[in-house]
């Protein structure tokens, strides 16, 4: 049953032309899935499920009197709890989540030869050199062909996904085009990710650039097993 759901959920979330980047990557999950730790891997069940003990839930079983947040009061929906709550933004839940996987998305690149990386993350310079402080992707590449990669990581709901996507193209947009009077090829890679590892169709322009970059397709298929695997653990219980 979980996943003919997962399954329903990824037919939604691509477009009928659905390209093969994402389909690969989507795919792994179930892979993945399989070789969890129990507690995960229930976990996972539940979150496709909608079980998991949010308020809403335990007041729909009678176990809750009511469904407000405990944090901010807001209704706590499973979609509340994976990327809604104003509480776990402003602790900073949802952006160690989010960092946890730009940290390994860094360091797996800044092993690409001739190129010079810039991340948004401590021990790495800051994209700010090359951008300015008013936006502020959260990687950049270049390479000495006089291309940049600008990559904005999102991570969130899956029904967000999509949204997520053409929101961060829209505020983007204008750098992009800047950065076009200093390189000759601009590519905005606009992964989204949902808190299981489920990418939306855009993030097919992060695997475009794993082979731009040379990455072999063994390399490719573990870096998106990865992703699906440490989003996991840390969305995880």
């Amino acid at each position: 049953m979980a996943r003919t759901r997962y399954c329903s959920l990824i037919r939604r979330l691509n477009s009928p032309h659905l390209k093969s980047g994402c389909t690969q990557a989507n795919s792994m999950w179930s892979s993945v899935q399989s070789k969890l730790p129990k507690n995960i891997f229930n976990f996972t069940i539940r979150y496709i499920n909608n079980t998991l003990p949010t308020r809403k839930n335990l007041l729909k079983w009678g176990i809750s009197p009511t469904f407000e947040c405990s944090f901010c009061l807001n209704p706590e929906s499973l979609l509340h709890v994976v990327a809604g709550c104003k509480t776990y933004l402003i602790e900073g839940r949802f952006t160690w989540r989010h960092d946890s996987m730009l940290n390994f998305i860094a360091s797996i690149l800044k092993s690409v030869n001739h190129c010079n990386l810039y991340a948004d993350l401590p021990g790495y310079i800051s994209p700010s050199v090359l951008t300015g402080d008013e936006l502020l992707p959260d990687l950049l590449i270049t390479l000495e062909n006089k291309c940049i990669y600008i990559l904005e990581l999102t991570v969130g709901f899956e029904s967000n996904l999509l949204t997520n996507a053409t929101r961060k193209r829209q505020k983007y947009q204008d750098l992009i085009n800047e950065q076009l009077k200093n390189y000759e090829k601009v590519k905005f890679v606009n992964l989204s990710i949902s808190s299981l590892g489920v990418f939306s169709n855009p993030s097919l322009d992060f695997t475009e650039m794993l082979k731009d970059l040379k990455f072999d397709e063994q390399c490719r298929k573990y870096l998106l097993s990865m992703f699906g695997k440490l989003l996991t653990y840390v969305s995880g219980p």
